[in-house]
């Protein structure tokens, strides 16, 4: 938000009001309603997170984000063993 005013005192009140936001709802629906504005927008707006919190969209990108990286980190995880490097002791 900061690099979108030419002023940064000016983009205060936008950030303020985005915090806001976690008075209402939870400090982390509002981070991962950034995190989802930020994928699919490449400026969010105060307007755009405040949407994509009353549609609850944060809470689908949280559970497929989530579903994803484990998927992942499983399924294509290579891990080398003690033998490749140098032996089951490493008395070398």
């Amino acid at each position: 938000m900061f690099d979108s005013y030419r002023v940064e005192e000016q983009a205060y009140k936008g950030c303020l009001s985005l915090l806001k936001l976690a008075d209402k709802y939870t400090s982390e629906r509002l981070e991962d309603a950034c995190r989802a504005a930020l994928s699919k927008i490449p400026n969010p707006r105060y307007k755009n997170i405040r949407l994509i919190l009353e549609a609850g969209q944060d809470k689908k990108a949280n559970e497929t984000a989530k579903t994803s990286v484990n998927a992942t980190s499983s399924e294509y995880a290579i891990v080398s063993g003690a033998a490749y490097y140098g032996g089951v002791n490493h008395e070398e």
